[in-house]
Protein backbone atom coordinates (compact mmCIF):
# COMPACT_ATOMS: atom_id res chain seq x y z
CA UNK A 1 0.00 0.00 0.00
CA UNK A 2 3.09 2.23 0.66
CA UNK A 3 4.35 1.88 -2.61
CA UNK A 4 1.33 2.45 -4.01
CA UNK A 5 0.91 5.59 -2.93
CA UNK A 6 4.45 6.46 -3.67
CA UNK A 7 4.35 5.48 -6.83
CA UNK A 8 0.84 7.56 -7.10
CA UNK A 9 3.09 10.44 -5.83
CA UNK A 10 5.62 10.12 -8.60
CA UNK A 11 3.08 10.18 -10.93
CA UNK A 12 0.88 12.88 -9.63
CA UNK A 13 4.70 14.76 -9.35
CA UNK A 14 5.34 14.11 -13.08
CA UNK A 15 1.78 15.22 -14.19
CA UNK A 16 1.84 18.48 -12.24
CA UNK A 17 5.65 19.36 -13.84
CA UNK A 18 4.23 18.37 -17.27
CA UNK A 19 1.16 20.67 -16.71
CA UNK A 20 3.87 23.40 -16.03
CA UNK A 21 6.14 23.34 -18.79
CA UNK A 22 2.81 22.67 -20.80
CA UNK A 23 1.61 26.23 -19.56
CA UNK A 24 5.00 27.99 -19.85
CA UNK A 25 5.11 27.28 -23.24
CA UNK A 26 1.48 27.91 -23.80
CA UNK A 27 2.01 31.58 -21.86
CA UNK A 28 5.30 32.10 -23.73
CA UNK A 29 3.36 31.67 -26.87
CA UNK A 30 0.51 33.54 -26.07
CA UNK A 31 3.27 36.67 -24.84
CA UNK A 32 4.86 36.00 -28.60
CA UNK A 33 1.72 36.33 -30.19
CA UNK A 34 0.84 39.30 -28.02
CA UNK A 35 4.19 40.90 -29.51
CA UNK A 36 3.99 40.08 -33.09
CA UNK A 37 0.28 41.67 -32.82
CA UNK A 38 1.64 44.36 -31.19
CA UNK A 39 4.33 44.94 -33.68
CA UNK A 40 1.97 44.91 -36.45
CA UNK A 41 -0.28 47.25 -34.89
CA UNK A 42 2.91 49.60 -34.12
CA UNK A 43 4.37 49.13 -37.87
CA UNK A 44 1.26 50.01 -39.25
CA UNK A 45 0.39 53.01 -37.09
CA UNK A 46 3.95 54.38 -37.47
CA UNK A 47 3.80 53.34 -41.36
CA UNK A 48 -0.20 55.25 -41.27
CA UNK A 49 1.65 58.36 -39.22
CA UNK A 50 4.24 58.73 -41.87
CA UNK A 51 2.09 58.68 -44.79
CA UNK A 52 -0.17 61.47 -42.94
CA UNK A 53 2.66 63.25 -42.07
CA UNK A 54 4.13 63.35 -46.00
CA UNK A 55 4.40 67.08 -46.02
CA UNK A 56 2.42 69.13 -48.92
CA UNK A 57 4.06 70.54 -51.72
CA UNK A 58 4.80 74.44 -50.91
CA UNK A 59 2.20 76.29 -52.80
CA UNK A 60 2.94 79.49 -55.20
CA UNK A 61 1.45 82.66 -55.26
CA UNK A 62 0.93 84.56 -57.80
CA UNK A 63 4.02 86.76 -58.74
CA UNK A 64 3.90 90.77 -59.70
CA UNK A 65 0.48 90.52 -58.58
CA UNK A 66 -1.67 94.00 -59.45
CA UNK A 67 -3.50 94.35 -56.17
CA UNK A 68 -5.00 97.39 -57.71
CA UNK A 69 -6.51 95.43 -60.94
CA UNK A 70 -7.44 92.38 -58.54
CA UNK A 71 -9.53 94.94 -56.01
CA UNK A 72 -11.07 96.75 -59.07
CA UNK A 73 -14.41 94.73 -59.47
CA UNK A 74 -16.38 91.98 -57.61
CA UNK A 75 -15.44 88.55 -57.31
CA UNK A 76 -18.35 85.61 -57.47
CA UNK A 77 -17.31 82.20 -55.94
CA UNK A 78 -18.47 79.44 -58.05
CA UNK A 79 -16.79 76.51 -56.56
CA UNK A 80 -15.43 76.30 -52.72
CA UNK A 81 -14.91 74.48 -49.87
CA UNK A 82 -16.64 74.81 -46.70
CA UNK A 83 -15.11 76.79 -43.48
CA UNK A 84 -16.49 77.44 -40.18
CA UNK A 85 -18.26 80.69 -41.69
CA UNK A 86 -19.57 79.55 -44.77
CA UNK A 87 -20.25 75.83 -44.65
CA UNK A 88 -21.74 74.40 -47.59
CA UNK A 89 -25.45 75.15 -46.64
CA UNK A 90 -24.58 78.99 -47.66
CA UNK A 91 -23.06 77.88 -51.10
CA UNK A 92 -25.52 80.60 -52.59
CA UNK A 93 -24.43 84.02 -54.32
CA UNK A 94 -21.42 84.12 -52.87
CA UNK A 95 -19.37 87.34 -53.82
CA UNK A 96 -16.48 89.61 -52.50
CA UNK A 97 -16.29 93.03 -52.90
CA UNK A 98 -13.00 95.29 -52.27
CA UNK A 99 -12.14 98.95 -51.36
CA UNK A 100 -8.16 100.02 -51.32
CA UNK A 101 -8.46 102.73 -49.06
CA UNK A 102 -6.85 106.35 -49.73
CA UNK A 103 -5.36 105.93 -45.99
CA UNK A 104 -5.11 102.85 -44.27
CA UNK A 105 -7.38 102.35 -40.75
CA UNK A 106 -6.33 102.78 -37.43
CA UNK A 107 -4.60 98.96 -37.36
CA UNK A 108 -3.12 99.73 -40.79
CA UNK A 109 -5.27 97.78 -43.57
CA UNK A 110 -5.56 98.97 -46.61
CA UNK A 111 -8.12 97.16 -48.22
CA UNK A 112 -12.20 97.78 -47.03
CA UNK A 113 -13.73 93.63 -47.74
CA UNK A 114 -17.42 93.19 -48.07
CA UNK A 115 -18.20 89.46 -48.39
CA UNK A 116 -21.85 88.19 -49.30
CA UNK A 117 -23.43 84.97 -49.19
CA UNK A 118 -27.10 83.38 -49.07
CA UNK A 119 -28.47 79.80 -48.46
CA UNK A 120 -31.02 78.09 -50.12
CA UNK A 121 -34.07 79.94 -48.22
CA UNK A 122 -32.68 83.52 -49.37
CA UNK A 123 -31.43 84.43 -45.79
CA UNK A 124 -28.45 86.46 -46.12
CA UNK A 125 -24.65 86.86 -44.17
CA UNK A 126 -21.65 88.18 -44.87
CA UNK A 127 -20.15 91.54 -43.70
CA UNK A 128 -17.07 93.94 -43.38
CA UNK A 129 -13.70 93.13 -43.16
CA UNK A 130 -10.61 94.55 -43.28
CA UNK A 131 -7.64 92.90 -45.72
CA UNK A 132 -3.64 94.31 -45.71
CA UNK A 133 -0.93 92.78 -48.09
CA UNK A 134 1.55 90.85 -46.44
CA UNK A 135 3.22 89.97 -49.98
CA UNK A 136 3.09 89.14 -53.82
CA UNK A 137 -0.17 87.39 -54.53
CA UNK A 138 -0.85 86.94 -50.22
CA UNK A 139 -3.62 89.15 -48.20
CA UNK A 140 -4.42 88.46 -44.68
CA UNK A 141 -7.61 89.36 -44.22
CA UNK A 142 -9.79 89.95 -40.62
CA UNK A 143 -12.61 91.91 -38.58
CA UNK A 144 -11.54 95.23 -38.53
CA UNK A 145 -11.07 95.29 -34.85
CA UNK A 146 -8.78 92.84 -34.98
CA UNK A 147 -4.92 93.61 -34.95
CA UNK A 148 -2.83 92.07 -38.41
CA UNK A 149 -0.86 89.45 -36.11
CA UNK A 150 -4.69 87.88 -35.90
CA UNK A 151 -5.23 87.94 -39.93
CA UNK A 152 -5.58 84.69 -41.12
CA UNK A 153 -4.17 84.45 -45.18
CA UNK A 154 -6.03 84.82 -48.08
CA UNK A 155 -3.43 84.08 -51.22
CA UNK A 156 -4.16 84.25 -54.78
CA UNK A 157 -2.71 81.30 -56.40
CA UNK A 158 -3.68 82.19 -60.07
CA UNK A 159 -5.26 85.01 -61.34
CA UNK A 160 -5.94 86.36 -64.90
CA UNK A 161 -7.53 89.47 -65.36
CA UNK A 162 -8.00 89.40 -69.46
CA UNK A 163 -9.92 85.84 -68.47
CA UNK A 164 -11.37 86.79 -65.31
CA UNK A 165 -10.73 84.33 -62.63
CA UNK A 166 -8.78 83.57 -59.78
CA UNK A 167 -7.48 81.26 -57.45
CA UNK A 168 -7.54 81.65 -53.65
CA UNK A 169 -6.35 79.74 -51.18
CA UNK A 170 -7.00 80.67 -47.39
CA UNK A 171 -2.95 79.95 -46.64
CA UNK A 172 -0.50 77.12 -47.46
CA UNK A 173 -2.37 73.91 -47.36
CA UNK A 174 -1.16 71.50 -44.47
CA UNK A 175 -3.07 68.09 -44.32
CA UNK A 176 -2.81 65.67 -46.58
CA UNK A 177 -6.29 64.27 -47.07
CA UNK A 178 -6.91 60.14 -46.92
CA UNK A 179 -8.39 60.01 -50.29
CA UNK A 180 -4.95 60.61 -51.60
CA UNK A 181 -6.03 63.79 -53.55
CA UNK A 182 -3.34 66.22 -52.49
CA UNK A 183 -3.77 68.35 -49.52
CA UNK A 184 -6.02 71.13 -47.98
CA UNK A 185 -6.10 73.97 -45.54
CA UNK A 186 -7.78 73.78 -42.59
CA UNK A 187 -12.00 74.07 -41.74
CA UNK A 188 -11.82 76.74 -39.02
CA UNK A 189 -11.88 80.80 -39.45
CA UNK A 190 -8.12 81.43 -40.20
CA UNK A 191 -6.14 78.80 -42.49
CA UNK A 192 -8.87 77.62 -43.84
CA UNK A 193 -10.74 78.19 -47.73
CA UNK A 194 -10.34 76.99 -51.20
CA UNK A 195 -12.41 79.02 -53.75
CA UNK A 196 -12.80 79.64 -57.52
CA UNK A 197 -13.68 82.76 -58.39
CA UNK A 198 -14.61 84.24 -61.83
CA UNK A 199 -15.13 87.94 -62.57
CA UNK A 200 -19.03 86.68 -63.62
CA UNK A 201 -21.81 85.08 -62.17
CA UNK A 202 -22.47 83.36 -65.51
CA UNK A 203 -20.81 79.79 -65.16
CA UNK A 204 -18.19 78.66 -66.96
CA UNK A 205 -17.73 75.03 -66.87
CA UNK A 206 -15.06 74.76 -69.23
CA UNK A 207 -12.93 77.59 -67.56
CA UNK A 208 -13.73 76.22 -64.22
CA UNK A 209 -12.37 72.85 -64.75
CA UNK A 210 -8.97 74.51 -66.15
CA UNK A 211 -8.86 76.09 -63.06
CA UNK A 212 -9.47 72.74 -60.88
CA UNK A 213 -6.40 71.63 -62.87
CA UNK A 214 -4.36 74.07 -61.76
CA UNK A 215 -5.11 73.77 -58.18
CA UNK A 216 -4.85 69.51 -58.50
CA UNK A 217 -1.37 70.21 -60.09
CA UNK A 218 -0.36 72.38 -57.11
CA UNK A 219 -1.07 68.61 -54.76
CA UNK A 220 -4.36 70.33 -53.76
CA UNK A 221 -7.19 68.10 -53.00
CA UNK A 222 -9.74 69.66 -55.27
CA UNK A 223 -12.56 67.40 -53.71
CA UNK A 224 -13.06 69.35 -51.37
CA UNK A 225 -14.67 72.01 -53.12
CA UNK A 226 -18.23 72.46 -53.71
CA UNK A 227 -20.65 74.24 -56.87
CA UNK A 228 -21.87 77.66 -55.73
CA UNK A 229 -25.11 78.96 -57.48
CA UNK A 230 -25.14 82.03 -58.56
CA UNK A 231 -28.48 81.94 -59.99
CA UNK A 232 -31.94 84.13 -58.91
CA UNK A 233 -29.76 86.38 -56.64
CA UNK A 234 -31.80 89.54 -55.54
CA UNK A 235 -28.23 91.30 -54.38
CA UNK A 236 -26.66 91.36 -57.88
CA UNK A 237 -29.79 94.05 -58.17
CA UNK A 238 -28.01 96.20 -55.53
CA UNK A 239 -24.64 96.21 -57.20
Amino acid sequence: QLLRRSKHKTELYKFQRTYQDTMKVFTSGYHFALFLLASASFSNQFNAATAEEEPCAPVSTVTDFDVDSFVSKPWYAHQQAPTEYVPIERNYCTRAKYNKRESNTFLGYEIDVDNYTQDAEGNKYGGQLCATIVGDGKLAVAPCFLPKLLAGPYWVLAYEEERGFALVSGGQPTFRSENGMGCTTGKGVNDSGLWIFLRSRDRDEELIDEIRAMAADMDIDISVMNDVDQTNCVEVLTE
